[in-house]
């Protein structure tokens, strides 16, 4: 009997060591209210380390979401129609926010190099929020520019490239017009994108007053960008002729 109570006991206190192993390996959640990303088709615990970035190709563009976990219930106050999270986009009305406040979220893009960190431009395009359980979010894509001359130096390129293609396959060309500048058409610039290859951190911060810069919450996450063709060469693939 004796023996038999021995083992019992042996066996409680191995089931409470593996236990209490296994509750800690378990990741500490953060404490709400947090700022967080949530990138589409990714792992959460993706993007947490630049050994272990998210990966994308250089002709496109990062989507995901910025995220304001509360975990507490909101009610927009009366003629307010928007949330408390917003950003300065290339895609928005100029008077965007003419009527609201903000922008309350800013992005950081800077390049991870052991020898220096460099911050880059980045575009920003956003299609809104909302919010649902506890989560105000922000939908977010970018692009990485390379140096202004690099963009327009390869946006000349291209478009000679188009004109030259079109008058061999026999198809009027209206004359470029005297000092206009292919590079500098709007239509060219946005379809180009280019995102230099390397490792980078993206930060988000949110401030949610803008003339209060002291309450202030910010996330961050690693990108990888791989190399590869950019938006304008697969453009010219599909259009060159097939052998």
């Amino acid at each position: 009997m004796l023996k038999k109570t021995f083992v019992g006991a042996t066996v409680l206190i191995g089931l409470w060591h593996v236990g209490t192993n296994i509750k800690a390996a378990q990741p500490v959640a953060q404490t709400s209210p947090y700022l967080a990303f949530k990138f589409r088709g990714v792992s959460d615990r993706k993007g947490q380390s630049a050994s272990d970035a998210i990966t994308i190709k250089r002709a496109e563009r990062a989507h995901f979401q910025i995220q304001y976990v509360t975990n507490a219930p909101y009610r927009a106050g009366r003629g307010v129609d928007y949330g408390p999270l917003s950003i300065r986009a290339v895609n928005q009305h100029p008077d965007f926010f003419k009527e609201r406040p903000g922008p309350t979220v800013s992005l950081e893009v800077t390049r991870v190099d052991p020898n220096q960190r460099e911050l880059l431009p980045v575009r920003v395009f956003s299609s809104g929020g909302g919010y649902g359980d506890g989560v105000h979010y922000l939908s977010v894509s970018i692009d990485i520019l390379e140096p202004e001359i690099v963009r327009q130096e390869r946006l000349r390129k291209f478009v000679s490239q188009m004109r030259e293609a079109a008058q061999r396959s026999g198809f009027p060309t209206a004359p470029a017009k005297s000092g206009s500048d292919p590079a500098r058409l709007p239509h060219f610039d946005e379809i180009y994108i280019s995102n230099p290859v390397g490792v980078y951190q993206l930060k988000a911060t949110f401030q949610p007053d803008p003339a209060d810069p002291r309450p202030r919450l910010s996330a961050s996450a690693y990108i990888n960008v791989l190399d590869g063709p950019d938006s304008l060469d697969l453009i010219t693939q599909k259009l060159s002729p097939k052998k």
